[in-house]
């Protein structure tokens, strides 16, 4: 195995800690799920950050540990430079087998970086390994930020990034590997399933540099749209919120207000809380996805449904060149710039995504980990 940790199975696997963003966040969340379900022989571990976990409560290989609240912050007050979450998080690396950092837009160079690079530093020591799966990485400036990273990357056992763009930039560190993004491989509806309707999935442009200035049109975009949708062509419409942490729900509800009322009996709504399922289900039965959030996206395709996308960031623009579908996009600007009957032309002549050949290279995320934790196979 070139130098690779040996295989473990069964009760040698040990404990395998997991650091991933806990914020009630669909792709988040369902990045955990797929790889505990994966794994079903190996017990996985994480540490609750903004939730109770208890979307995983059903995961049998899961343990979740609670955060210990208030002590840093008492620390911090009084400047003792000791931090128990921090000691415990080192400790529980120091004492798994594996550290597995599962996530996409995590490495980006903003403010406050070096404390995430220090975090993320911190999960190399594992007894047989660290991984950092899923990522992309960027944006960037400094020299300063690409040097670190590539030196913690260089301490870990596998390192996968899900677009080419990232890819070129961590070229330096030969661990570093490419495949789509994870989620291309969830399992999509059976043949012949009744689907129809068009979920919207939205973000709150709220507070986000260099993108706050769309909010108010990109809303009255979506809000015309939705309209359109339902007065010309009789579609049913499901706003979808991913992450109510970080504004998805009220940037409904204020394109919900701006809906007229007779077209407002033709919009339902979903709002993710933690129950997977339900919000699997909402995607798996649509017919067409105008997608902002960049997990709804990689859903669509999986699931074979017409995709758009509002490209707000470009983790989706890269995302689409490397399927080479840029068709399906637009950049944030060029929709709000767009006029009501180009947004619903483009929406309402999408052709179904073919999502089998990209939901086979996903699953190279996991080939590393394969080889040492080994998949049971079906009985």
């Amino acid at each position: 195995m070139n130098g690779r940790a040996p295989v473990v199975t069964g009760s040698d696997v040990g404990v395998v800690f997991v650091d991933f963003y806990d914020y009630q966040n669909v792709g988040d969340d369902l990045l955990f799920v797929t790889l505990a379900n994966r794994y079903p022989h190996v017990q996985f571990v994480f540490i609750e950050d903004q939730t109770d976990g208890a979307t995983f409560a059903a995961l049998p290989n899961v343990r979740r540990l609670r955060k210990i609240r208030y002590v840093d912050g008492l620390l911090e007050r009084v400047r003792i430079p000791l931090r128990v979450n921090t000691l415990r998080r080192r400790l529980l690396v120091k004492r798994s087998q594996l550290v597995v950092r599962l996530g996409g837009s995590l490495y980006m160079e903003r403010e406050g970086w070096r404390k995430n690079a220090a975090r993320d530093a911190g999960l190399i020591g594992a007894r047989r390994g660290t991984f950092f799966l899923n990522g992309n990485f960027g944006p960037w400036q400094s020299p300063e930020f690409l040097a670190t990273y590539e030196r913690i990357f260089s301490g870990a056992l596998d390192v996968t990034v899900r677009d080419t763009a990232s890819l070129e930039q961590l070229r330096a560190v030969p661990q570093v590997r490419l495949a789509p993004d994870m989620l291309f491989s969830v399992p999509g509806p059976a043949a012949g399933d009744p689907r129809g309707g068009v979920v919207v999935s939205m973000i709150d442009l709220t507070g986000r540099e260099g993108l706050s200035q769309f909010r108010e049109a990109y809303e009255a975009a979506i809000a015309e749209l939705v309209e359109d949708l339902v007065t010309q062509r009789g579609e049913r419409v499901t706003l979808v919120s991913f992450c109510p942490h970080e504004g998805d729900e009220a940037a409904i509800e204020r394109v919900l207000a701006a809906v007229p009322e007779r077209v407002g009996e033709s919009v339902s709504t979903h709002f993710y809380r933690g129950d997977m399922d339900a919000m699997l289900a909402v995607l798996r039965t649509a017919d067409t996805v105008l997608a902002t959030r960049f997990h709804a996206m990689v859903l669509g395709f999986a699931f074979g449904s017409r995709v758009a996308c509002v490209e707000y960031s470009d983790k989706l623009s890269n995302a689409l060149a490397d399927l080479d579908e840029l068709d399906r996009g637009w950049k944030l600007a060029e929709f709000v710039g767009a006029t009501r009957s180009e947004r619903y032309e483009r929406v309402t002549t999408l052709e179904p995504a073919s999502p089998a050949a990209v939901a086979e290279r996903a699953s190279g995320h996991f080939a590393v980990l394969d080889e040492i934790l080994g998949v049971p196979t079906a009985p």
